[in-house]
């Protein structure tokens, strides 16, 4: 369609240019009109008004052709409306007196409209197909006019790119519009979803507010039978009152009746006057009666009046007896807040004198343990009193390096205290144990803890290895209180075996299990109720009094008593474990004890065991014991192994009863 156009535009030139094209030489622009190309952008310089004129009339330049009097806008053939060319023709007959058109301009509207009439206006693009056919129009009527060149072409650039850039933003906004059309059509739908969400739990509301009210109009309906029940016995009761109160005034009469014919049996020897005078008195009688009985009912009435008026008031020797009372109470108190105060005083300072001595007492109590170590390690009483142990604030004094101290102590001379606090202790011994457990499940064997601190302490700190183990050990000595602690130092001189200490992680990481399994939300949170089932399941064979004073421990813990965040009982504060956990250790301990006395009274305090003896007992108290944990405790009390069982002798019971004292021995059924 373009090169059809333009073809026969060209072969309309030389009509519009007439003299023009004889020569190849455009025609300078004025002086008055001048244009200067900076870039891409063009400057003209119009001229003055009063220079116009002139320009008109100079040959070789537009036509003066009144354009303004043909009004005739060429236009596409539209439907139901007459064709350019008729109306053109109706022009043109209108105007057949005007002084005619340039041909050149002429020509090019009836090449316009013939084009226009040929195109197809009614597919999507039709504006497009129209647009173009004024575009190349327009171009050869810029290629024509050299002079305006410019000015026409700038124009047409400036429109082409606006176009352009409104036909980017139209392509940009289209997915825009799906997509608000589909965010339209998505939010139609949850809001319709959310109306029936909506209308389903007002639905389900008035049925129960429906369910309610019949069940208040039923507790109102019973309410008012109650009401009307206890009017009817409060007047039944009055009743009763009044019938007992007739019936009690009758038997008295009775009774004095009843005297007076007796009397009168007795003096039978007056005469019929007194008889007479007998009768009528009581007739007399009868007649008091009743008036007294009105009397009394009368009396009854303002007597309940009295109680009800005077029901709260206090008798004023009552008051008085009460206000002395009172000021006596008064001065009594104030001697005992006096005295109070003078014992609590007192307690303060007996309170400053128990710390130091439970100071000096810890401090005595670790050494004694230590002397306990050393004593294992082969010394003698005597040697005993020859080793100095001094701990103070700056050194430790080294136990020598002889045979007899124990590996990771050997050491002469000084060494330095560094203090170590109790976090920085329980972190070490945290290590410990965790190493120490990996090198055992890759051995398949349990090492010697004390063989096992001495290479872990090489292995970590090198030439400081003495100088921790004994920061470490002196550290443990001097914290007897905490359960983490002290139980390692047990097992590291040998007081306790390694077992109590797996025995009772397995028994918290039970538990923690336990409740994590429980905790169905995943929020770490436990009602108290869900806390004390979970507590009686893992721990079957604890007792009521021990399991509630877990939960009170853990409440008072947590300082929450609806709610228990049972995962912050396990968590270590300042390198220590919480008062939960040991108490569950405490407890631990306390039930070996207790289980291990009951041993003891089945066995009614014998000096001497056999293996025979001691199983016995244990499957007296302990039933549900399997044989294999059975061969283990008995192995453990006579120190042999589970083969040697059948060949074992008699031993000593205190001994044996003390080996299970040291090791991992636990009910494993129900108390009968």
């Amino acid at each position: 369609m373009s090169t059809g156009v333009a073809g026969r535009l060209k072969t309309l030139a030389p009509i519009q240019r007439g003299a023009s094209s004889k020569s190849n030489v455009t025609a300078p622009a004025p002086a008055c009109l001048t244009y200067q190309l900076q870039g891409s952008d063009i400057r003209y310089h119009l001229p003055l008004k009063q220079l116009l004129p002139s320009v008109e009339t100079n040959a070789g330049y537009l036509s003066s052709w009144p354009g303004h009097i043909s009004g005739e806008i060429v236009q596409p053939k539209q439907k139901h409306q007459p064709s350019n060319v008729d109306k053109h023709h109706r022009f043109d007959d209108a105007y057949t007196n005007k002084p005619p058109k340039p041909r050149f301009l002429e020509q090019l509207e009836t090449h316009l409209r013939k084009e226009l009439q040929v195109l197809d206006l009614s597919g999507p693009n039709a504006q497009e197909v129209n647009l173009q056919a004024y575009r190349e129009v327009f171009e050869y009527f810029i290629e024509d006019l050299k002079t305006y060149k410019p000015l026409l072409s700038a124009i047409k650039n400036e429109y082409e790119i606006t176009l352009a850039h409104l036909r980017n933003r139209i392509r940009e906004l289209e997915p825009l519009k799906s997509m608000l059309v589909a965010t339209s059509e998505n939010c139609e739908q949850r809001i319709v979803a959310l109306r029936e969400e909506e209308k389903f739990e007002i639905k389900l509301l008035r049925s129960e507010k429906i369910q309610l009210l019949q069940k208040v109009d039923q507790l109102m309906e019973m309410q008012d039978s109650l009401e009307t029940q206890v009017s009817k016995l409060q007047e039944e009761l009055a009743a009763e009152y009044e019938r007992y109160r007739e019936q009690h005034d009758a038997r008295k009469l009775l009774i004095s009746d009843m005297n007076n014919l007796r009397h009168q049996q007795e003096d039978s020897k007056d005469s019929h006057i007194q008889e007479v005078d007998a009768v009528d008195d009581t007739v007399k009688l009868k007649l008091a009666l009743k008036v007294t009985r009105a009397d009394l009912k009368v009396l009854q009435v303002q007597l309940n009046a009295m109680k009800a008026e005077y029901g709260d008031v206090v008798p004023r020797r009552d008051f008085e007896a009460l206000d002395k009372n009172y000021n006596e109470l008064t001065e009594k108190n104030e001697i005992l807040q006096k005295h109070f105060s003078q014992l609590k005083q007192e307690y303060s300072t007996l309170f400053e004198v128990n710390k130091q001595v439970t100071h000096q007492r810890d401090k005595l109590s670790a050494e004694v343990e230590l002397f306990k170590t050393t004593m294992a390690g082969g010394l003698s009483l005597s040697q005993m009193s020859d080793i100095q142990i001094e701990v103070d604030e700056d050194y430790f004094e080294g136990l020598g390096t002889g045979e007899d101290v124990i590996v990771y102590l050997r050491q002469d001379g000084l060494v330095k205290n560094v203090n170590l606090s109790k976090e920085d202790i329980t972190s070490v011994l945290k290590e410990i144990w965790k190493e120490k457990i990996t090198a055992d499940l890759q051995s398949g064997t349990r090492s010697n803890l004390p063989e096992f601190f001495h290479k872990f302490l090489q292995k970590k700190y090198g030439d400081s290895a003495l100088h921790w183990a004994y920061n470490i050990f002196y550290g443990c000595r001097n914290h007897p209180t905490d359960e983490t602690i002290s139980l390692f130092f047990s097992i590291l001189n040998g007081i306790v075996d390694e077992s109590v200490y797996h025995g009772q992680m397995h028994l918290i990481s039970h538990l923690l299990k336990e409740l994590i399994h429980r905790d169905t939300s995943g929020k770490g949170i436990l009602s108290k109720q869900e806390f004390s089932q979970t507590m009686k399941t893992a721990l079957p064979n604890k007792s009521e009094k021990y399991i509630h004073d877990l939960i009170i421990t853990a409440t008072a813990q947590l300082g929450d008593g609806k709610k228990i965040q049972y995962k912050a009982l396990f968590d270590e504060t300042e390198g220590s474990t919480g008062v939960f956990i040991a108490l569950l250790q405490s407890q631990y301990a306390a039930e070996k004890t207790k289980y291990l006395n009951e041993l003891r009274n089945i066995l009614q305090d014998k000096e001497e065991l056999t293996v025979a003896e001691l199983k016995k007992a244990f499957q007296t108290i302990d039933p549900l014991m399997d044989p294999q944990t059975l061969a283990t405790y008995l192995a453990q009390g006579f120190q042999i192994t589970k083969e040697q069982l059948d060949q074992a002798t008699a031993m000593d019971a205190q001994t044996v009863f003390d080996r299970l004292q040291a090791s991992d021995i636990k009910r494993m059924g129900p108390r009968k």
